[in-house]
């Protein structure tokens, strides 16, 4: 096909999965029949993979030329519609593979044992491998797909003679023995070994349908043929549920005429495309396709672009992968791809495109686009079984859209009096010096508060970087102050960290002693509430670090130069640590996040005498020089080396508040002191966005009493908290604390809790580590 740019077009798109049912997914549907055609006389499509061997899967429509592409340009194709694709009966069907390449076969199955895929795994006629078919419809005006049947995959012989016992090429025909299932498939020539396991009775899930367009892009100039399953700088593959109804892609054209192709299309899929694929199912799509000619580029990202960008109304999708362009890098044989598959590089170059295309888009210094990545960018795993596996960020446009009248969120003007979300209630564990432990879980810690089971109680949090700006977030505040007081004659903390030498940073609030907690039981913890702490001026503030323990410091900055943090990088006296103060405030009833400013860590000398060039040890207070600081930090002791690197005009960002308790859980029985800073299987820093209000955590007890403790509060955070912190700042919240003894569980689940896991009225919320303790 051969279209004009601004044309809308309608696609067919086949599923490459649709003969793991041919009675359901092909039969009587002349299109798909004439596709998936593959007798011991006649094989419709011949080539399969880019030689043509089966080393690549989809089926795409296509390639679609647009007049007037040439190299350099961009093509946008927005997705105006898709409609799933029916059978002659007026039903849909998908299927999906749990299949060797999925993720879950990298690990060991519930019983122990290891996945088996055939010959694959070097396991002859053993095979794990299994399909479920979907079967979609709707309920109550909303679409879902739900578990129909499921089997185990069976050793098939092709028309051709080829016998295989894995999913091992495209378009395999499976001849099912299931009543009522027609001879189509054995009378084209497909024969198995032996029986189908059926699982005729699935759990009838039901899951809400995204569809979306799994493997969409433009044909690449490196080579000839590329197989279509890593995806590329041009598109292909992504795999990401984000590209439906309302999302316009951009690619950038490598060759005349851009030569669009689409297809693998999802009904559903959640991010990971965890074990091999998405609901497959074959689906009818309206696509506008608009050329950018590069002589009219219009906005900065467009000259920058050099990878698949997604936009809709509110959000940009941002795409890298393992291997930003693995046709460059393994361009001899692209093929090796598969076998350095990493979601650690896949997010380092998502980072830096994120980083890049923010820089450009809206005319960030780097220190204003770390910060903001961090606050409000979410990034997340698109998916694990493409060789080239792919990370995606998700950023908001209203980050960065004008603003209204903005109202500083405090409780102490007339209208927030009147609003008591924004006033906290008395506190049962008010912050001072003898209220909180810094940087790590004890369970020889005395507890500060014995509660029982079913209490709610009101508990005041205290940040760990309020002295990045004394002023602000301390002063006027007693108990702020006699927790952050260290001069040359007291140190109010002086244990901070499970040894004391400054090994764990949080300054929790606790131990809470919960009566009758027993090892073995559940602590539940629910967040009823949680409101910032205000200053003596009736204003909130937070700090962000981007430190030398985020990801950014991991790779080169914009400049292609290494990150460095003073002597921790061998670099002493040079340091690219940046600290951004925030602001919070209101606009049209809304609470936000605003950058106040910035500035760069300094070398610090503490009242003890000891200089740091770098963010080093917990309470550091910052001895700053702007006007109207006061002089109670240099009073105290601290001094610096030099003046303070200032970015008092930071771009105002507005960053949306989800207030969260960064650090909560229960002290191990394993250690008698432990840091803060790991999380582990009692809780601890999760740092998890989603652990606000509405939200309950369950935690095993390991420890009689439980022994909880809270703080790191975040005003906000997204998905990665990447440069080091969220905006950490004070906050009281409100808990209700029940005690599930192990005796009383009434859930199966309870008897298996070895993590901390989150609940909310719609999900629930699985954590786990690189070590899970």
């Amino acid at each position: 096909l051969t279209v004009a740019s601004g044309a809308t077009v309608m696609i067919e798109m086949a599923s490459h999965h649709a003969c793991d049912d041919y009675d359901k997914m092909i039969k009587g549907d002349a299109g798909m029949e004439s596709i998936f055609e593959w007798s011991t006389s006649v094989m419709a499509v011949s080539k399969r993979g880019a030689t043509g061997g089966g080393d690549g899967v989809h089926v795409l429509t296509g390639p679609i030329e647009v007049e007037g592409a040439e190299p350099g340009d961009i093509l946008a194709v927005e997705i105006v519609d898709l409609k799933p694709r029916v059978n002659p009966e007026g039903k849909t069907y998908g299927s999906n593979a749990a299949a060797w390449w999925g993720y879950q076969a990298r690990t060991n199955k519930a019983d122990g044992t290891s996945f088996k895929a055939g010959a694959f795994t070097g396991t002859p006629g053993i095979n794990d491998e299994v399909v479920t078919i979907y079967e979609l419809f709707e309920e109550d005006g909303k679409a879902y797909a739900t578990l129909s049947y499921q089997f185990k995959w069976p050793t098939i012989t092709d028309p051709d003679g080829v016998e295989r016992d894995f999913i091992a090429y495209p378009g395999t025909c499976v001849p099912h023995e299931y009543l009522g299932f027609s001879d189509t498939v054995a009378t084209m020539g497909w024969t198995k070994a032996s029986p189908i396991t059926y699982f005729s009775e699935p759990y009838k899930a039901k899951i809400p349908l995204n569809m979306h367009v799994g493997c969409m892009g433009l044909a690449p100039a490196s080579h000839e043929y590329v197989d279509s399953i890593p995806p590329m700088p041009t598109g292909g593959n992504l795999d990401n549920k984000r590209i439906g109804v309302g999302t316009t892609m951009y690619y950038p054209v490598e060759v005349a005429g851009a030569l669009l192709s689409m297809g693998d299309a999802h009904a559903a899929q959640g991010d990971s495309e965890l074990d091999g694929t998405g609901i497959e199912t074959s689906i009818t799509g309206t696509f506008k396709v608009t050329l950018i000619k590069k002589a009219t580029f219009s906005k900065p990202w467009m000259g920058k672009l050099d990878f698949p960008l997604g936009e809709t109304n509110k959000t940009w999708i941002v795409h890298s992968f393992t291997e930003r362009d693995y046709l460059e890098t393994y361009k001899d044989n692209p093929g090796d791809i598969y076998g350095a598959s990493s979601i650690d590089k896949a997010m380092i170059n998502t980072y830096l495109t994120t980083r890049t295309f923010l820089m450009v888009t809206y005319s960030l210094t780097e220190p204003e686009a770390n910060t903001i990545i961090t606050q409000a960018v979410d990034f997340g795993m698109t998916q694990l079984v493409d060789g080239n596996w792919g990370v995606h960020a998700v950023v908001p446009k209203s980050v960065f859209a004008p603003t209204s009248v903005r109202r500083a969120l405090t409780a102490s003007s007339k209208k927030a009096k009147k609003n008591r979300r924004l006033v906290a209630p008395p506190a049962d564990l008010a912050l001072s010096n003898e209220t909180v432990h810094w940087g790590f879980f004890s369970k020889l810690e005395a507890p500060k508060l014995t509660v029982a089971s079913g209490a709610t109680v009101v508990i005041e949090m205290a940040s760990h970087h309020a002295c990045d700006d004394y002023d602000k977030m301390i002063k006027g505040d007693a108990g702020m102050e006699s927790i952050f007081e260290w001069s040359t004659s007291v140190m109010a903390v002086s244990k901070r960290g499970a040894t004391g030498g400054g090994d764990g940073v949080h300054v929790l609030t606790g131990p809470i002693e919960v009566e009758g907690a027993e090892p073995g039981d559940i602590l539940a913890v629910e967040i009823v509430d949680l409101k910032p702490r205000v200053n003596p001026e009736g204003k909130t503030y937070g700090s962000n670090a981007a430190a030398w323990w985020g990801y950014q410091a991991r790779t080169n900055k914009a400049d292609g130069t290494s990150f460095k943090a003073g002597a921790f990088t061998g670099t002493p006296g040079i340091n690219d640590e940046v600290v951004t103060i925030y602001e919070l405030f209101e606009e049209d009833g809304k609470a936000y996040a605003t950058l106040s400013y910035q500035f760069k860590w300094p070398t610090i000398t503490d009242p003890d005498g000891v200089e740091r060039d770098f963010i080093a040890y917990p309470g550091t207070c910052v001895p700053h020089e702007y006007l109207g600081f006061s002089d109670t930090v240099a009073t105290m002791g601290w001094t610096k080396a030099s003046p303070i690197t200032y970015f008092s005009e930071p771009y105002k960002a507005k960053i949306p508040l989800n207030m969260h308790v960064g650090c909560m859980g229960l002290a191990p029985a394993s250690h008698e002191y432990v840091d803060s800073i790991p999380p582990m299987p009692t809780g601890g820093n999760l740092d998890n966005k989603r652990i606000g209000v509405g939200t309950t955590m369950y935690y095993p007890v390991e420890v009689a009493g439980a022994l909880l403790s809270m703080g790191d509060a975040h005003a906000a955070q997204g998905d990665s908290e990447l440069d080091g912190t969220g905006i950490e700042t004070s906050i009281t919240g409100t808990f209700k604390v029940t005690l599930i003894k192990k005796a009383t569980f009434s859930k199966p689940w309870m008897g298996k809790l070895d993590f901390p896991l989150g609940e909310t009225n719609k999900t629930w919320i699985v954590h786990s580590f690189t070590e899970r303790d």
